[in-house]
């Protein structure tokens, strides 16, 4: 890395919301490090007091703190620059991606490696990188800056935008759309068969066919082993920004909106319909024909069976609103105590009810 602190924030500043620096400005950065494993020339980013007070003493070259916490650095201030951050979270994101990122573009082989077999109707950005083993079928387009990565097949008529860096193994299915700063990861397979067939009065099963594509926008990541079904008639969607982890699963004819976080686990139903700002935590699955509102977060395991309308935070298999999830969960684990109490007040209450009815007699 070999860069001074001054150098650091000059490059990066509010952009990287970093937005004051004082100490030791000419300090120099060898790398950058995690707070707990900070040492002699790192640059640490510490998200508030305990994990500063854990690294005064470590010797890191840059501290990166939130507002406010500035002051509580001046004992380091002689051997190390302290640069204040509103939001340094997003700071380690953007200053890592800047300077810590693994380098994908030193490949060790030619921009297209010679085993790779590309289409002579194939559009291929003449910056881009094509890996070893690498197939890119009849009519597709790769844009600019793209790298993809050792035995990926891209089928006929797919168009992949610009900055996309595709892992090793995954699939783009035939005429699927990806846009522009994707990343897609290894084994994931986008444009798959979805699951559409009819039955016959004997349950025999027939085959729909799924003839729409899959569709993701920009600055879109798919996790590893990921799935992504195609429409049956229409496309699959997936909205600007959206993240998914690894195993995850959507399937034909869904509509997932921007900036969603989808974690591992995840199953969707066809033809259900997610909004903007959606968290799902793991293993999350959702019904088919749905609709769920924007900004809401699912966790603990969620069960989605019907639509939802409010924003919030809901848990549970079905799910509840977070409050009554909360009070459910408490009486759950007394059931026990409570069904012995139930069968000791009915014991009680036996030998009256015997006399009433033989009253009644």
């Amino acid at each position: 890395m070999k860069k001074t602190a001054s150098e650091i924030y000059s490059e990066c500043g509010e952009a990287f919301t970093l937005i004051g620096i004082e100490g030791k400005q000419d300090v120099e950065v060898n790398d950058i490090a995690a707070w707990e494993n900070a040492g002699q020339g790192d640059l640490v980013v510490v998200p508030d007091e305990e994990s500063l007070n854990a690294v005064l003493d470590k010797k890191a070259a840059v501290i990166v703190v939130p507002v406010g916490l500035a002051g509580k650095c001046a004992a380091v201030t002689d051997t190390a620059a302290i640069i204040t951050s509103n939001n340094p979270n997003l700071g380690h994101a953007l200053l890592k991606q800047k300077y810590g990122d693994y380098d994908y573009t030193n490949t060790g082989w030619d921009p297209v490696h010679p085993s790779a077999v590309i289409h002579k109707s194939a559009t291929v950005a003449s910056d881009a990188l094509i890996g070893p083993g690498v197939v890119i079928s009849e009519g597709a387009n790769i844009g600019k800056g793209c790298n993809i990565m050792a035995n990926v097949v891209i089928e006929r008529d797919a168009c992949i935008g610009d900055n996309v860096r595709i892992h090793p193994a995954a699939i783009i299915g035939w005429e699927c759309q990806i846009g522009n700063d994707c990343l897609i990861l290894s084994q994931a397979v986008l444009g798959s068969e979805g699951y559409g067939y009819a039955q016959d009065g004997k349950f025999n099963h027939y085959r729909v066919p799924q003839t729409g594509n899959v569709i993701i926008g920009d600055r879109v990541t798919i996790g590893a082993s990921n799935t992504i079904d195609r429409g049956t008639h229409g496309p699959t969607i997936i909205g600007n920004g959206t993240i998914f982890d690894n195993l995850c699963h959507v399937a034909h004819n869904v509509k997932i909106g921007e900036n969603c976080a989808i974690i591992a686990g995840f199953l969707c139903a066809g033809s259900t319909v997610l909004g903007d700002r959606i968290v799902a935590s793991g293993q999350t699955m959702i019904k088919d024909h749905l609709s769920i509102c924007s900004d809401t977060i699912f966790v603990h395991r969620a069960g989605i069976i019907k639509d939802v309308t409010e924003p919030g935070t809901y848990a549970g298999s079905p799910i509840l609103p977070m409050k009554d999830y909360v009070v459910s969960n408490a009486i759950y684990k007394d059931l026990g105590s409570i069904r012995k109490k139930l069968m000791e007040i009915e014991n009680e209450v036996r030998p009256f009810l015997e006399q009433m009815e033989l009253k009644d007699l």
